[in-house]
């Protein structure tokens, strides 16, 4: 989520939080796909890379990836305070803390240094943007040379909305978007897939020379 626009914040965003690591997320995911564990194995992760997990919300994603590090860390970014909060508690709770590091931050101008990530991952964001271009090109900056990003956003026709109870939502990516908002980032060698109600798309920054 763009800092400018805090969607999840105060009550919304406590209530959220919540939901985010609860049961009730457990049945929508059952709904509408269960994208995670294809997430993880599109991660590759060997267990000393250094992850971003942008717009991480309160962390269901983070603390996947955070369980299979060893000598890794994963760097969880989001604008809400409620949802940082949240995943502090989950992190310390399932003893991951130590793997784990919180930042309030903006996916549109992420405050990290160029090339710092193996890994990237951010899952149902995008549509919140008013740029997930410049988000793309967050990520792909962030990237060290030879990593890859993946994301997975909603992949529902903006038609559809309304009958499947999405209105409040900006907007939706079908495939071929997703592989243009990549590929105009300079990911290399991009690939798109739909799961359920999702699509992912995984994009490579090019090796260095």
């Amino acid at each position: 989520m763009s800092a400018a626009t805090p969607e999840f914040s105060g009550l919304k965003g406590r209530f959220f939080a919540w939901f985010l690591t609860s049961p009730l997320r457990r049945v929508l995911e059952w709904r509408m796909g269960k994208p995670d564990q294809r997430i993880l194995e599109l991660l590759a992760l060997r267990g000393d890379e250094l992850v971003l997990d942008a717009g991480c919300g309160s962390g269901f994603h983070t603390l996947l990836v955070a369980e299979r590090l060893t000598t890794g860390r994963v760097t969880a970014v989001d604008v809400s305070t409620e949802m940082l909060a949240r995943l502090r508690t989950l992190a310390a709770k399932r003893g991951l803390a130590q793997r784990v590091s919180v930042a309030l931050g903006d996916n549109l101008a992420l405050d990290l240094p160029d090339a710092t990530f193996d890994r990237s991952v951010s899952v149902a964001v995008w549509h919140h943007l008013s740029d997930p271009q410049r988000a793309c090109a967050e990520l792909a900056r962030t990237l060290k040379p030879g990593g890859h990003a993946v994301v997975v956003d909603l992949a529902i026709a903006p038609s559809e909305k309304a009958v499947r109870g999405l209105e409040g939502h900006d907007r939706a990516f079908g495939p071929a978007e997703m592989r243009q908002v990549m590929e105009r980032a300079a990911l290399v060698d991009v690939t798109v897939e739909t799961i359920g109600r999702w699509v992912v798309g995984v994009g490579h920054k090019a090796a260095a020379d």
